[in-house]
């Protein structure tokens, strides 16, 4: 509990910094406002006033909201362009991986992603959600999920999770760009929502979550291949920790992937692997925050020689990490997310091209297992 009020004490400093920011040559109702709420979350909380962790969660959303609704957008990216594109393809009868694509950079480039961004987009298509504005709508929805762990971590290890992420300069940008990365940590953090309440309930109620927990994580690695080691993870400590029900959750995890996948493999597979395996070979350069960008690529002559051999030695530097952290059973459910996020990491830091909107799908599901791992009572772990 001491540890929970400790959080919550950190959590109000974000909305202390962002109170005093703003345009003090006119009045500013907003900044003040969060100035205040942090201040008295900060004096509740040393009061222990029951009213200071809902008062800095709704501060905090309410300044995640708002930043992530006025992102300014500057497409520079084709990766939602692409997917819009697709959606028009597919609405048509089309297949979208036989597609010569105006929108990808270049034109006619490879259509990179899997049919779990497909379907998601064209949900949100059909909701009358504009799909290059999506992701100002998912970063909303990921803080949000969030918030329903607070009951069960703690409302200050909820907050300071939040709090970290709220008005986050790169987070917030992105959802303006034209990325995914968003609405891929979305389903991440949903899924991890679910499960984690299915750990905490009994009854119907709780089967209900555990399944829709597993086709959250499933759809998620169908969304984007770079969250598998996640999900690897939390299967893994599902299967040692709830025996054979963990089987019927593997299951149905896999099957979601499947249910996105064979039907356009089976469609088109010559095209289906063209398009979505060959991105992984279709930066020939190292580029972005990785290893061989910015620590080899200060050496250009060893840089050039290295770059051919990257794509095959990125697999091989995952899989000893996952060894590596294998060996050492997490024995709670956010210690399962948080090996699953170094496997991904050390995915990002060995691959050839790493540019800053991976890390922004890393950097909410860091702070969401920080908050289960640290903060859930007992079925989510041992304390």
């Amino acid at each position: 509990m001491e540890a929970n009020r400790i959080a919550l004490l950190a959590a109000t400093l974000p909305l202390l910094l962002f109170g005093i920011g703003g345009d003090y040559a006119q009045p500013d109702p907003l900044h003040f406002g969060v100035l205040i709420a942090g201040a008295a979350g900060f004096a509740g909380a040393l009061g222990r006033r029951r009213w200071a962790g809902p008062l800095v969660i709704a501060a905090l959303l309410v300044v995640g909201f708002l930043a992530r609704a006025s992102a300014v957008d500057f497409p520079g990216s084709d990766v939602l362009p692409a997917p819009r594109e697709a959606v028009d393809v597919l609405a048509g009868g089309g297949d979208p991986y036989a597609h010569v694509y105006r929108s990808t950079v270049p034109p006619g480039a490879v259509f990179a992603y899997p049919p779990g961004e497909l379907a998601f987009y064209s949900l949100l298509h059909l909701t009358g959600v504009p799909i290059l504005r999506a992701e100002h709508l998912t970063g909303m929805l990921g803080l949000l999920a969030i918030t329903f762990l607070a009951p069960l971590t703690g409302e200050g290890f909820a907050a300071l999770a939040i709090g970290v992420l709220a008005n986050a300069g790169d987070l917030v940008q992105r959802t303006g760009d034209g990325g995914n990365d968003t609405s891929a940590t979305l389903l991440v953090l949903v899924a991890l929502a679910l499960l984690a309440w299915a750990l905490a309930t009994r009854g119907r109620t709780a089967r209900v979550l555990w399944f829709a927990s597993a086709i959250g994580f499933g759809w998620s690695i169908a969304f984007k291949e770079y969250a598998l080691p996640l999900v690897l993870f939390v299967a893994l400590f599902l299967w040692r920790s709830q025996g054979r029900r963990a089987r019927g959750w593997i299951a149905t995890a896999a099957g979601t992937v499947a249910l996105f996948v064979v039907p356009f493999f089976v469609w088109n597979p010559a095209g289906f692997i063209a398009n979505v395996g060959g991105a992984y070979l279709a930066h020939p350069s190292a580029y972005g925050r990785n290893l061989w960008r910015d620590a080899v690529g200060s050496l250009p002559p060893l840089a050039a020689q290295l770059d051919p051999i990257i794509p095959f030695v990125t697999p091989l530097a995952v899989l000893a990490v996952a060894i590596v952290l294998w060996r050492w059973p997490a024995r709670t459910l956010g210690g399962a997310v948080l090996q699953g996020c170094a496997a991904v990491a050390a995915l990002f830091v060995f691959a050839r091209w790493t540019t800053s909107v991976y890390w922004v799908f890393l950097a909410p599901a860091v702070a969401a297992g920080l908050a289960v791992a640290f903060g859930a009572a007992p079925p989510l772990g041992e304390r």
